[in-house]
Formats: C-alpha cells, sequence, structure tokens
C-alpha cells in the first residue's frame, strides 16, 4: 500500500513539473503570437499563416517530447528501466494512452503507467486548445485584411463614380 501512495506523490510532482514546463512552452507560443498579430505579419499571405501553425506545431510537440523525456527520467531514477532509450518508449506509450503492452511496469510502479496518460491526455487537450486559439486568430486576422482591402476597393470604386458624375456634368475631374 504504501507504494500506491509513493506512485500517486511521484505522480502529482510529475503533473506540476509537466505543467511548468509546458507552460513556458505555450506562453513563448502566445507571446510569438501575439507579436506576429500586433505587427501585422499575418493577413492575406498564406504562406505567412502557414509558417505561424508550423511554428506553433513545432513548438508544442517539442513540449510533448520534453515531457515524455521528463518522464523517463522518472522511470530510470526509480531503477524501473536500466537504459534511457527503453524508459523513453515506455513513457512514449503511456503518455499518448497507445499501451502496447510489450513492456510492462512493475507491480510496484504500474500505477505510473495510467497516471502519465491522464498527464498526456490532459495536456494534449491543452495543445489543442492553442492550437485552435491559434488558428481562429489567423483567420480573423486574415477576415479583417480581407475586409479592408474589400473597403478600399469600395471606396475607390465611389470615388471614381463621382468623378465620373461630375465629368459629364460640365464640372472639373478630380485628374484636372
Amino acid at each position: 500500500m504504501p507504494s500506491v501512495f509513493l506512485a500517486i506523490a511521484i505522480s502529482l510532482g510529475m503533473l506540476l513539473a509537466s505543467l511548468l514546463s509546458y507552460g513556458i512552452a505555450e506562453s513563448f507560443i502566445v507571446r510569438f503570437g501575439v507579436k506576429l498579430i500586433r505587427s501585422g505579419y499575418t493577413g492575406l499571405s498564406f504562406w505567412k499563416n502557414v509558417s505561424i501553425m508550423t511554428t506553433t506545431v513545432l513548438i508544442t510537440a517539442a513540449a510533448h517530447l520534453v515531457q515524455v523525456a521528463l518522464w523517463a527520467v522518472v522511470f530510470v531514477l526509480i531503477g524501473e528501466v536500466s537504459t534511457m532509450d527503453r524508459a523513453l518508449y515506455i513513457s512514449a506509450q503511456n503518455y499518448t494512452a497507445l499501451g502496447y503492452g510489450d513492456i510492462v511496469l512493475s507491480a510496484r510502479w504500474r500505477l505510473l503507467g495510467p497516471l502519465e496518460a491522464i498527464n498526456g491526455l490532459l495536456l494534449f487537450g491543452l495543445s489543442t486548445a492553442v492550437m485552435v486559439a491559434v488558428m481562429s486568430r489567423l483567420i480573423a486576422s486574415r477576415l479583417r485584411s480581407q475586409l479592408r482591402s474589400f473597403n478600399v476597393a469600395a471606396e475607390s470604386q465611389e470615388l471614381y463614380r463621382r468623378s465620373e458624375c461630375k465629368c459629364r456634368n460640365g464640372e472639373p475631374s478630380l485628374s484636372t
């Protein structure tokens, strides 16, 4: 029974460490996105928007890999596995809730697997929310840019129409 509490304590500590390191990565994404949007980098350019989404996905994927590595270090430190590559494999299975089952944790530490899966699922949910938020901002920015372009074109057409009317009525045009 004491090993269950130890596994839960380790898992809670890892959840907090995961949230902290993941929060740093997501904070970077938010700052990066806000800076680009405020600078006018986003908008009508398809490739600029693709580069922002690609950067967001890559940073998020790197953050998840860091989480898997943190859990793998725990597996090595508690003596559950002897090599880092084996620990990374077990951790990736647990974190993604894939669970092949070809490598099983010992009875003492088997609770760490599902607890890591909970950690992974929570952070995947947060990642989805961040990517949707970034995508929503890009869509809104693109629509605003298109609306501005449409309004400029409409104003130009209106000015042209007015100048044509004035020319027909014998008034000097804008070009004279």
